[in-house]
């Protein structure tokens, strides 16, 4: 039997607003495997984000609160887990790629920046080693003059290249 990896039970996530409390996310359950992709689909606005948010422990509290249910990892409840401690584990461990480019990127930091700051937050590596990494992974997904796109700031990438 292959071990869960992720395992997300009967999660509800609710946010108080000036019209009251609203249920975003109500008695999701599902499971990760090793080696196994599982794929979140649903209508706009049903929860697939929240809830990946949920997993990744940034819904800001409040407005937000998981109400119930449990997230593990590796058999770990994350509820357990410091917020220290969640970023050593976000981007380690766990990660998300976010649905819209260009939300996702900070526009205040360069691309560069950007790539950079998982790596040297997990890795043991020079800021010179981390820009490397970074030029090679703009090279693997397509990138030309991927040195100097490291010093651009993410308006001055195009929608696909923000994707990448």
């Amino acid at each position: 039997m292959t071990e869960k990896l992720l395992e997300v039970n009967d999660l509800a996530v609710s946010f108080t607003t000036h019209g009251g409390e609203v249920q975003a996310v109500r008695g999701v359950t599902f499971h990760v495997k090793k080696s196994e992709t599982v794929a979140i689909v649903g209508e706009s606005g049903c929860g697939k984000s929240v809830t990946a948010q949920s997993i990744m422990r940034l819904i800001p509290e409040p407005p937000g609160k998981i109400k119930q249910g449990k997230i593990l990892l590796k058999g770990v409840d994350l509820a357990s887990f410091s917020e220290k401690q969640m970023r050593k584990i976000r981007g380690n461990e766990i990660g998300m790629i976010f649905q819209d480019p260009m939300t996702s990127l900070n526009p205040t930091l360069t691309v560069g920046d950007q790539i950079t700051e998982g790596l040297l937050t997990h890795e043991s590596l020079t800021k010179t080693e981390a820009d490397e990494v970074a030029i090679n992974i703009l090279k693997l997904v397509g990138i030309a003059n991927p040195k100097e796109r490291l010093k651009q700031y993410p308006h001055q990438f195009s929608g696909g290249m923000r994707q990448g």
